[in-house]
C-alpha cells in the first residue's frame, strides 16, 4: 500500500480549522480525546466501560448487526447478493453491551456491530463530559460498539472525526478518484445506507477485480487506540477493522453544504436514469450542459441575466430549494 496517514499532536480547534481541514485529506489526531471520561473508563476493562456507558442509557432503540462466526467479522452480501450474512435486531444499547460483555472470552464468537447511535437520543448525558471542541457544529455524536470486526469500503457525504474509545482499529483509505477501481455493489440495495466496494480488502480477487492494484497504491493507512482519532474528509473511501472483544467508537458528521440544498447522491442517481443510457455523442453534450450549469466551469452561467430573471439558476435560498423541489416533484410526477 502507498503509505501512512498525516499524524497531527496536540490539536486544537483552531489549527484543525485553518490547518488541517482545508487540506482535504485524512489526518490523524493523536490522543485528542485521551481525557474523556469514557476513554479512561476503556482503558480500565471491558467491564467499567460498560457500567459507565449503561449509566446514561435511556432505553430507546438502537439498530445491532449480529452474524455468525463463519463471516469472520466481515459484513457483506450473501453470496447470491439477494440478502446479507448477517441479521439485524432492534434493542437498546444496555441489551447491546450485556451481550459484548458475555462474550468477551469466548474463542470464536458471533459478530456483533451497534452503529450510528445518536448520544444525544440514547445517551442524553454522555456529551457533557465528552466533548470534542475541534469543530463548530456537527450532526451531533454517535456511537459505536462490537466486536471485532469489518466495515467494507464505503464513502460519507459528510466530513467526518472518528474517536476511538476502547479497542483498535485500522483505517484504510482511498482518495475519491479511486472510484473506478474499487468496483462499488449496488447503490440502492446496500448494508447501512451507502455503496460499497466489492472486493475484500483482506483478501483480494485480482482475476476479477484487476483494477484494484491500482487502487492499492494509492491506500493510506493508520491505526487509531483510545484517544485518537481520525478526521476523514467527506467523499473518501475508508475501510474499517475493529479488533477486541469489546470496543467503542464515537463519531461527528458535518457538512458546509446548505442543508436546504438537496442530496447530491439522489441527483446522480437520476442523472444515471435520464443520461446513463443515451448514445456516447449525446451524453458528451449533456457532460458540457452539466459543466457549464453546474460545475460552473465557464464562470457564472447566467452572468448575462438580471438577478430576477435567473430562476432556478439564481443564488440557492431556502425559498428557491423549496420552488426547484416543488418543480422537480411536478416534473417527475409526470
Amino acid at each position: 500500500m502507498a503509505g501512512s496517514l498525516d499524524e497531527y499532536h496536540g490539536v486544537d480547534a483552531v489549527r484543525f480549522q485553518t490547518e488541517i481541514q482545508p487540506r482535504y485529506r485524512p489526518a490523524v489526531l493523536r490522543a485528542v480525546v485521551a481525557h474523556w471520561p469514557v476513554v479512561r473508563e476503556g482503558r480500565t476493562s471491558p467491564q467499567a466501560l460498560a457500567h459507565y456507558l449503561k449509566s446514561f442509557d435511556r432505553g430507546e432503540g438502537a439498530e445491532s448487526m449480529i452474524g455468525p462466526p463463519a463471516i469472520k467479522g466481515r459484513f457483506f452480501y450473501r453470496d447470491d447478493m439477494r440478502g446479507f450474512n448477517f441479521d439485524r435486531h432492534q434493542e437498546t444499547l444496555t441489551v447491546a453491551i450485556d451481550r459484548l460483555l458475555a462474550h468477551l472470552d469466548h474463542p470464536d464468537p458471533p459478530v456483533f456491530y451497534t452503529g450510528s447511535v445518536p448520544t444525544d437520543v440514547n445517551l442524553p448525558d454522555f456529551g457533557r463530559d465528552n466533548v470534542l471542541d475541534l469543530i463548530t457544529r456537527s450532526t451531533g455524536a454517535r456511537i459505536w460498539l462490537g466486536n471485532s470486526a469489518v466495515v467494507s469500503t464505503h464513502y460519507d457525504q459528510s466530513d467526518n472525526i472518528a474517536c476511538v474509545v476502547a479497542g483498535q482499529r485500522r483505517f484504510t483509505l482511498f482518495p475519491p478518484e479511486q472510484l473506478p477501481n474499487l468496483y462499488v455493489g449496488p447503490l440502492d440495495y446496500t448494508m447501512a445506507g451507502q455503496p460499497t466496494s466489492m472486493v475484500d480488502l483482506a483478501n483480494p480477487d485480482f482475476t476479477r477485480y484487476p483494477r484494484f492494484r491500482q487502487a492499492l497504491d494509492t491506500a493510506l493507512v493508520a491505526d487509531l487506540g483510545p484517544g485518537d482519532a481520525i478526521y476523514i474528509p467527506s467523499m473518501w473511501w475508508h475501510n474499517v477493522v475493529s479488533t477486541g472483544p469489546f470496543n467503542a467508537l464515537v463519531n461527528y458528521w458535518w457538512t458546509d453544504v446548505k442543508p436546504w440544498a438537496g442530496s447530491p447522491f439522489q441527483a446522480l442517481v437520476h442523472a444515471i436514469m435520464a443520461i446513463g443510457e443515451m448514445p456516447p455523442e449525446r451524453q458528451e453534450v449533456w457532460r458540457g450542459v452539466f459543466d457549464h450549469y453546474v460545475f460552473r466551469r465557464n464562470g457564472d452561467p447566467m452572468a448575462h441575466m438580471a438577478p430576477e430573471h435567473r430562476s432556478i439558476t439564481g443564488p440557492l435560498t431556502p425559498r428557491l430549494a423549496q420552488y426547484i423541489r416543488e418543480w422537480l416533484m411536478r416534473a417527475l410526477g409526470g
